[in-house]
């Protein structure tokens, strides 16, 4: 997976959080550090992965990408059973990963979603240096620098004992917070601009401009989806401005109706705002997937969060 320069426009921000994340991450970046990149789904964490390695020595080498949350999909037992296969036929997905990322990054993304049992594995393979690693792979210090990724707090996954205390700490050597788009609001308007011109330059399309009501209400929208959500909503309405303008009718429903009294409430969790958001989205699409896209997060994300909210 590469870096174009159309994604680092979601890096660029007058938020100082921001801006002290990109610059810890270039700093970073020059080393072999392990890197944990933290925050809400969206907020552009595979991007500054990217980017570390794009502004790293090793920007000739592959840049890599493990989803981490798809290993969550198998069940332990049918995870021994394809070990135990491969032992005869291929190398393990993760072996396969690490041998592909040599003289480059390997990007775990969504670590925190890692089962137990493949932790313990990764966690060997990091601190193997010269000793031989899973699947027979030896990984030596420097042929593979890490770079992981979470939407989940990984700490306190650790105290819950869903996350190895070991693997924590041999990948949260640099810690990079990311802040929702809802912090950013200085940003929202300039990205619009800047992302409006990449879609559609994308779709080949003719340029389009934004009413100042659209602008507003892309402004004070909480955007739980972050940045991805952001590109989402814009990508739609390009597709369906029948004119040169974008107005509030190519906007889906949840930014044109009035927020629910219980979101407009002071003293409203951000959980509740989050699963009143993620209600209307389900209502509104006619799929899990179309949903997800609409929210700017993965399927299997709004899953588990339909599932713990009992949402149907």
């Amino acid at each position: 997976m590469g870096l174009d320069d159309a994604r680092l426009v979601l890096l660029e921000s007058n938020n100082r959080a921001m801006q002290r994340a990109v610059a810890t991450a270039r700093q970073a970046a020059v080393s072999d550090l392990p890197v944990l990149v933290v925050g809400e789904s969206g907020t552009g964490k595979s991007t500054l992965a990217a980017a570390i390695h794009r502004w790293s020595p090793r920007r000739d080498g592959p840049f890599v990408r493990l989803q981490c949350a798809t290993l969550a999909s198998e069940s332990p037992t049918t995870r021994r059973i394809t070990r135990w296969t491969r032992r005869f036929t291929t190398p393990s997905p993760t072996s396969q990963h690490v041998r592909a990322a040599s003289r480059g990054t390997l990007f775990l993304d969504e670590v925190g979603e890692m089962p137990l049992d493949l932790q313990a594995a990764l966690s060997r393979l990091i601190a193997a240096d010269d000793r031989p690693g899973g699947g027979g792979l030896t990984l030596k210090r420097g042929d593979v620098r890490i770079v992981a990724a979470s939407a989940r707090d990984v700490e306190a996954a650790v105290h819950a004992g869903r996350f190895r205390q070991d693997l924590f700490f041999r990948l949260n050597v640099v810690t990079i917070v990311l802040p929702p788009l809802r912090e950013r609001r200085d940003d929202v308007a300039v990205l619009v601009d800047r992302l409006l011109e990449q879609v559609v330059k994308r779709n080949g399309g003719r340029p389009l401009a934004v009413t100042s009501e659209v602008r507003q209400a892309l402004v004070e929208y909480g955007w739980p989806g972050n940045a991805r959500e952001l590109v989402n909503v814009l990508e739609r309405a390009v597709a369906l401005a029948p004119r040169n303008t974008i107005t509030m009718s190519e906007l889906p429903d949840r930014l044109r109706s009035r927020p629910d009294t219980a979101s407009t409430s002071p003293h409203g969790s951000l959980e509740e705002l989050e699963r009143l958001h993620v209600r209307r989205a389900l209502a509104e699409a006619p799929t899990l997937r179309e949903a997800a896209a609409a929210l700017g997060i993965d399927p299997s994300t709004l899953w588990r969060k339909r599932k713990r909210w009992g949402l149907g």
